[in-house]
């Protein structure tokens, strides 16, 4: 089994944090592990849609219809084509979201950190359109919709919703369209910036995230194979290293990541 799938079939490792502090037991593991529930007073995501508008909102009504949940690394948040019940956002802990194409193949077309919405691109709509997965023990913030609604000043909901929706989908649809275009050493290299932007780097200059050679994969439009290969002569040239069996991957030169897909950025 792959790192970071660990937990995806244990059920009972998803525990609502309605009190102060919890207790996720994992069966495979056989330990325990403790979480901390943590207000919006104490939230330092400032990316967080609450956070933007908290002085237009009532605080104390937020923090009374939030309810948390905890999901260890790997399991599903969200299933493509479930009911839409309301609003996900991301207190601590990293997100894969993708949609299923031809042949069941997956194409992951989001990555989620702290202080980001989950499913906005879903509002309005009665089913969810993609998956969301975890890629890190994650704390997730959750509103129904009817509580959501409720809370927000509906000209504040709307602005918000137009602005993050039309961002969304110009990112998504200008990415999607030179991906086409791409050679397969572009395209790795267009996917490793892709997690860089998305989630960082840590003091090592290492992907500050881990993810299969399958989940780069699915953000390069490409297979497995071909994404081993291309990681691998990308580590025979000095532009990466991979540490810890491959689960780390350093950015050793950039420029030439950059250099390799250029042309596109030029286009965006």
């Amino acid at each position: 089994m792959e790192q970071g799938c660990s937990y995806r079939k244990i059920e009972s490792s998803r525990i609502i944090l309605n009190n102060n502090s919890i207790f996720v037991l994992s069966i495979k593991n056989k330990h325990m592990r403790q979480d901390q529930s943590i207000s919006c007073s104490q939230c330092r995501n400032d990316l967080c849609f609450f956070k933007q508008y908290e002085s237009s909102l009532n605080s104390a009504a937020v923090e009374a219809k939030k309810q948390q949940e905890y999901y260890l690394t790997g399991q599903y948040i969200i299933h493509e084509g479930s009911p839409i019940h309301g609003v996900y956002f991301v207190q601590k802990g990293k997100v894969k979201i993708f949609s299923s194409g031809l042949n069941s193949t997956p194409q992951i077309v989001r990555l989620v950190h702290a202080g980001e919405s989950l499913c906005f691109r879903g509002y309005g709509r009665k089913t969810y359109l993609t998956d969301s997965v975890t890629l890190e023990d994650s704390r997730i913030c959750y509103f129904n919709e009817k509580d959501f609604i409720e809370l927000c000043d509906l000209s504040i909901l709307s602005r918000h919703l137009v602005t993050y929706l039309g961002n969304e989908l110009e990112i998504a649809e200008k990415r999607l369209k030179y991906l086409m275009q791409m050679n397969v050493r572009e395209k790795t290299a267009e996917a490793l910036l892709f997690m860089k932007k998305s989630f960082g780097v840590n003091k090592n200059n290492e992907l500050d995230v881990y993810m299969s050679r399958k989940d780069i994969a699915c953000i390069a439009g490409t297979s497995e194979e071909l994404i081993i290969r291309q990681l691998s002569d990308f580590e025979k040239e000095k532009i990466i290293l991979r540490r810890e069996h491959g689960t780390r991957i350093a950015l050793l030169d950039e420029k030439r990541l950059e250099k390799l897909v250029s042309k596109y950025n030029a286009l965006i």
